[in-house]
Order: structure tokens, then C-alpha cells, then sequence
């Protein structure tokens, strides 16, 4: 077999693999099913910094676990087999994504930031770990793997150990790839790599942020040699750290409804009404004691100031009182110690006394001979 034939052949079976991975990342496909769920939207545009916890109400981490630092969130593989994927519970319907990435080295280890709707339309930036000076591009319309030439590579320098701004740019009209804040690919809605609309992601999307291994036997021969061979466990973990994350909704609305089954952008109905990811994300946080306080009036802050006085007025009041019981009931005890000691020496007085008066008080002292 001739050297491109065969690159192709194991380029498309590594699609077709991240297909079927992807599919089964699908609760409810709304082409087969026509009882799913309506998309909740986000409705805005916001930037989740990646250095503290994230909210549980509008991101789920569906494997894995994250490690937050300073610096961002560590997507690691820490176990053979073992892999992270975290995905946003809202969906934009055309907009932008940007994600600060630093991606996981190690030959089989795939780290990817992507786009994906629940028809399985896609928008990719996918790190192979092998290589620590590249990242592809890609992307796919309702999982679609009949042709294999949508992959771009784009050079970046020192991948794994620098932040680098990876931004999707997509609308009805046109996909673009951007890296530091440079336009890499463009790819048009109507054009032969895109079967002129038919494999252009077109539906509302979430995201989805992963560290994965494709390197291991239970994989396609093809999809081992696009991950650059088996992974090397002996060298856990495998380490993505995610930055931060602007991400940002072209409509708003309150949720995406496919409204029947065909898959194009003109049958997604944006459903008018509030946002819950929007409210989520604008909610008032819980306030400190400090402001608080600052909160309340002057006219408060003079009643809280009274009422702390008068409760000192009788701290200082109670605690008056119980000195001077105490003193009292020092002063009778110190009296009936006196009163017990007086009654002793009386009794001591009239014992001398009698037994000077007796036969023995009365008699010299006499030398024994």
C-alpha cells in the first residue's frame, strides 16, 4: 500500500472511532428521537477562570476529577485507562469559544477542547501528545465520516509547558480556527470540504474539555498510530491544565428546540424567556459579615451601636452585682471564722483557770530524791 493511501485508510478510521466515542457521549440524539429534551441556552457571553471550583450547576465533570491551582484547573490521567472529560450543562447556538490550554505529553494521550451538538455536529481542538509543537483542527456535521480531508495542523510552539489562546469562531456563515489571536483556518458553510452545508456543524452546541487516552489495545489499529503509538503508563499521570474559558452565545433566549429532523440551522427554534445558565451566572454571591454591615443604613448602624452599649451597661451592671455578693459572702464567712476562733479561746481560758485552781495549780514544784 502506497504511504498516503495508508494515511488515509488510518485517518479514517481514527474518525470514525472519535465518532462512535462520540456518539456514545450523546444522551439523546434529537434526528432519532424525537422526545429530547429542549437545550437549555447560555444566552450570553461569560469567562470562567479556572482556579477554583467551578459551578456544579452549570458545568458537570462527567469522568475524572480536577485539580485546581493557582495557575488553573489539571485535567490528569492518574490511572491506566483512566481519563477526565468535563462538559458545560448550557449550549450556544453559534458563537465563540477561547480556551488557555496547556496540553498533556505523552505519546497516546489525546487532549481536546470541543464543540459539540446533541446531533453530534462538531468543532475541534485536539492535541496529540507526541508532538508538543502542533494542534489540529477539525470538524464534523451530525457525525458524519465519509470523507477524511476536514483535519488542519497548525504549528505552536512549546504546547505543553506555555498558555496558549486556542479560539473557535463559528456562525452560519463560516468556521475559523484562531491561536494567540492569529486566524490559522477558515472554512466557508457552502464549499466542497463541508459537502456544501451537509457536514457543516450547524446545531446548538456544548463544550467539552477532555484528556483521554487513545494510545491503548482496545483501539483501532489506526486510531493507536494517529495517538503515536501505545501510552507508557510507567510515566502517569498525563497532565492538561486548562487557564480559563470565554465562551459566548450569538442568541439569546432561554433554549435551543429542535423542531424537526433534518439537522439545519433554520429548524432550531430559539424558545423566548430567561436564561438559567445567565441567572445562574449573574446571581448576587453570598455576602461577607463586612458587607453586610456596610450594607445597613446609619440609622442602623446607630441602633446596632445602642444596643451594644446598653448590652454592655448591663454586662458591666450584672457583673457590679455578683463583686458585691461576693465580697458579702466573704465578709460573714471571714465572721464565722472569727466567732469559731473566739469560742476556742474561751474554752482554753476556762481550762486553765480550773486546773489553776485545782490541787495540781496549786502545788510547788518539788525535786524528786
Amino acid at each position: 500500500m502506497k504511504p498516503f493511501s495508508y494515511l488515509v485508510v488510518l485517518t479514517i478510521a481514527a474518525f470514525q472511532t472519535l465518532c462512535v466515542l462520540a456518539e456514545d457521549q450523546t444522551s439523546c440524539n434529537p434526528l432519532k428521537n424525537t422526545t429530547c429534551d429542549a437545550d437549555p441556552a447560555l444566552g450570553t457571553e461569560h469567562t470562567w477562570l479556572f482556579n477554583s471550583t467551578l459551578d456544579d450547576e452549570l458545568w458537570d465533570m462527567a469522568t475524572g476529577t480536577l485539580d485546581y491551582t493557582d495557575e488553573g484547573a489539571d485535567f490528569k490521567i492518574t490511572k491506566e485507562n483512566g481519563s477526565t472529560l468535563l462538559q458545560s450543562n448550557f449550549y450556544i447556538f453559534f458563537g465563540v469559544m477561547e480556551a488557555h490550554v496547556k496540553m498533556a505529553k505523552g505519546a497516546g494521550i489525546i487532549s481536546s477542547v470541543i464543540l459539540q451538538s446533541d446531533d453530534l455536529d462538531e468543532i475541534d481542538w485536539e492535541w496529540v501528545g507526541y508532538n508538543t509543537s502542533q494542534v489540529q483542527s477539525d470538524f464534523f456535521g451530525k457525525g458524519n465520516t465519509t470523507t477524511s480531508d476536514r483535519g488542519g495542523y497548525h504549528p505552536v510552539a512549546n504546547a505543553d509547558t506555555e498558555f496558549h489562546n486556542y479560539t473557535s469562531y463559528w456562525d452560519k456563515d463560516r468556521l475559523e480556527w484562531w491561536i494567540d489571536g492569529k486566524l490559522m483556518r477558515t472554512v466557508n458553510y457552502s464549499e466542497p470540504l463541508t459537502v456544501y452545508g451537509k457536514n457543516y456543524p450547524q446545531t446548538p452546541c456544548r463544550v467539552k474539555v477532555s484528556n483521554w487516552p487513545v494510545g491503548i489495545k482496545s483501539q483501532s489499529t489506526g486510531n493507536i498510530e494517529w495517538g503515536g503509538g501505545l501510552v507508557d503508563w510507567s510515566d502517569l499521570p498525563f497532565t492538561m491544565t486548562v487557564q480559563k474559558i470565554r465562551v459566548q452565545d450569538f442568541h439569546s433566549g432561554k433554549e435551543y428546540k429542535y423542531t424537526n429532523q433534518n439537522g439545519t440551522y433554520e429548524s432550531i427554534k430559539t424558545v423566548e424567556g430567561n436564561s438559567t445558565a445567565k441567572a445562574e451566572i449573574n446571581k448576587k454571591p453570598a455576602e461577607t459579615l463586612s458587607q453586610k454591615w456596610d450594607d445597613l443604613g446609619n440609622g442602623a448602624h446607630i441602633g446596632v451601636y445602642c444596643g451594644a452599649a446598653a448590652a454592655g451597661l448591663i454586662i458591666f451592671a450584672a457583673f457590679g452585682w455578683w463583686c458585691r455578693r461576693q465580697r458579702q459572702k466573704g465578709r460573714l464567712q471571714r465572721g464565722l471564722d472569727n466567732g469559731q476562733r473566739s469560742e476556742e479561746l474561751d474554752e482554753m481560758n476556762s481550762m486553765k483557770n480550773k486546773w489553776r485552781s485545782s490541787q495540781w495549780g496549786q502545788t510547788s514544784y518539788q525535786q524528786v530524791r
